[in-house]
């Protein structure tokens, strides 16, 4: 049974208790999904209500399945899994060139199935209930103490908004790995990975007026493990054993990658730390077609709703995650 706040002892001996975050994080679990899954399963600040599993980094199959068995490994079978959607609308935007491209980026960087280390194969199942209807029923629940955290495509977001247009007032706000406003995109020139897999959902997320807060490249890919970076991890907890073996397998099967950017990591620190990152307001709005396609644009907006990382405080952000990593 997961207890939904800690103690935490003050230097004069009374004793106060600390409300957990309540996340459902939106997952397409690929090689940084599993840190970012990790770091919420191990933060005692954190309560993960439930992944909701998108296509993305592979297939939905491969996703859920890569979700499950890492809950397996973690000993962590009590958090509920639900499927939510493929999400690749970039399958009919594109054209069957540019969609190949895509599926050959996606397998070089994360594999066939998302992941360069192997995991148990598991024995739980997904939920029955639609990741969306999930979400939707959490947010009802918890009116006021739920932050959605996605770091995958936003199809489930998107069709959760969609779907109960009363989901804005429920949530604290939305913490969510995507896009390059200031800076070049990742699959293209112009478009960041996870946006680009849904560019539409993307511009209706962005769009819809709740608060959020936009973990881009502009602060995630500048934070990293080198190569040569091998005491970063120390430890031997479990989490830190399957990183070490897969930044191992990483950098062994990519030999001319030195850097792993710790994208979906950032998202979750935001949630525990976001004064370690640099926030300005800003209108963002995506391209859903042309040569520009995935492209986020940003319009900054003293009144906007979309809080943008514009800079991190890089090694103090590495530091907090491996410290998160090693509970």
């Amino acid at each position: 049974m997961q207890i939904c706040c800690r103690r935490e002892t003050l230097l004069e001996g009374s004793i106060v208790f600390m409300e957990k975050n309540k996340i459902i994080l939106d997952t397409d679990p690929g090689n940084d999904d599993l840190l970012a899954i990790i770091m919420a399963l191990k933060s005692d600040l954190i309560e993960v209500r439930g992944l909701t599993i998108v296509g993305g980094n592979a297939s939905l199959e491969n996703t859920t399945n890569n979700a499950l068995s890492l809950l397996t490994y973690m000993d962590r079978i009590e958090v509920p899994v639900y499927v939510g959607d493929s999400s690749a609308l970039n399958e009919i935007s594109t054209s069957a060139e540019e969609f190949d491209d895509f599926k050959s980026h996606r397998i070089e960087i994360h594999g066939e199935t998302g992941l360069h280390v192997p995991l148990p194969k598991s024995n739980i199942e997904p939920k029955e209930m639609h990741a969306v209807d999930f979400i939707i029923s959490e947010a009802e629940s918890n009116k006021g103490a739920l932050s959605l955290v996605p770091i995958g495509p936003l199809t489930n977001i998107a069709m959760a908004i969609k779907k109960e247009p009363n989901l804005a007032n429920w949530i604290q706000g939305i913490h969510l790995m995507g896009g390059a406003i200031n800076v070049p995109g990742n699959v293209t020139q112009y478009a960041e990975f996870n946006i680009y897999c849904d560019p539409v959902a993307a511009n209706e997320v962005l769009s819809s007026g709740i608060k959020i807060k936009l973990c881009g490249l502009d602060i995630t890919r500048g934070t990293f493990v080198e190569r040569e970076d091998t005491n970063w991890l120390g430890g031997n907890s479990l989490g830190e054993q399957l990183i070490r073996h897969l930044l191992d397998s990483v950098f062994k099967k990519l030999p001319d990658r030195n850097r792993f950017s710790l994208h979906d990591p950032i998202t979750v620190l935001s949630v525990l730390y976001p004064e370690l990152i640099e926030w300005e307001m800003y209108d963002v709005s995506v391209v859903c077609s042309g040569p520009n396609f995935g492209q986020t644009i940003g319009t900054p907006n003293a009144e906007g709703s979309v809080a943008v990382g514009v800079n991190i405080d890089r090694e103090l952000a590495k530091l907090k995650i491996s410290e998160i990593l090693a509970t």
